[in-house]
């Protein structure tokens, strides 16, 4: 609620899918009511303006948020809160931005609130826009988003005699080849526990080689997909990991 009575609903830009002519549906990542799809106008007027707008990781304040017929919405105004013009124009912003955003809509089941998680997505897109390191804070959000999940693994760091692998959907360590998406190998499976619970600065800060980053990166993907929804590929991950390449 703004100072003035209006009733705000901040939101995160997620996607946009064309619905039919001149008319767009925007999947949004909000607080209160997790991912939810927007109709929106698609006209010549001012369409760069509508663009940046929309475009993923775009941090947004709703005005006159309601509901239309089905699952659909639509608002009457969208503002910015912070100019995001770095994380439109650079394309290694804005490529952390598209990974990110398809993360979240691959992962969340849309129509269920998430406040944690949206506040830490809120968070990383503001450093995204204002630090001048940005190339880890992917892989700090999952982090993040695996603890505010209330899905941080409680197992061992280093596998017990005879464990031979990590297996991500029932984060223990169990015997046998660490064969498939699901099992991490000792050495992985360490890696990807041993950053549990770190704080996201210390993420931000520490050296990770460009591997380890991208092995930990997927493997949290994985994680979280298994946990809260089912696997997907995620198309902007080999944009994002060619233009991070050390």
């Amino acid at each position: 609620m703004s100072p003035d009575g209006v009733n705000i609903e901040p939101a995160i830009a997620l996607s946009t899918i064309r619905h039919k002519d001149g008319v767009a549906i925007l999947k949004l990542f909000t607080r209160e009511q997790g991912i939810i799809g927007c109709l929106i106008r698609e006209g010549t007027k001012g369409a760069r303006r509508a663009r940046n707008l929309h475009a993923p990781l775009s941090m947004l304040h709703l005005v006159g948020l309601r509901a239309l017929k089905g699952d659909l919405r639509r608002f009457d105004r969208a503002d910015r809160p912070l100019p995001q013009q770095r994380t439109l124009l650079e394309v290694p912003r804005s490529s952390v931005a598209m990974f990110l955003a398809e993360v979240v809509m691959r992962t969340v089941e849309p129509d269920a609130p998430h406040p944690a998680l949206f506040d830490a997505l809120w968070r990383t897109a503001e450093a995204l826009e204002t630090e001048e390191a940005f190339t880890r804070l992917h892989l700090s959000f999952l982090v993040e988003a695996v603890r505010v999940q209330g899905l941080q693994p409680d197992a061992p760091l280093v596998p017990p005699p005879g464990m031979g692998r990590f297996n991500l959907a029932s984060a223990e360590w169990e015997s046998g080849p660490p064969m498939g998406d699901d099992f991490l190998s000792p050495t992985d499976g360490t890696a990807f526990l041993r950053i549990q619970g770190t704080e996201v600065d210390v993420i931000r800060s520490q050296p990770i080689p460009s591997d380890v980053r991208n092995r930990l990166v997927l493997h949290h993907v994985h994680y979280l997909q298994l946990h809260l929804s089912s696997p997907k590929a995620l198309r902007s991950w080999d944009v994002l990991r060619t233009v991070l390449a050390d």
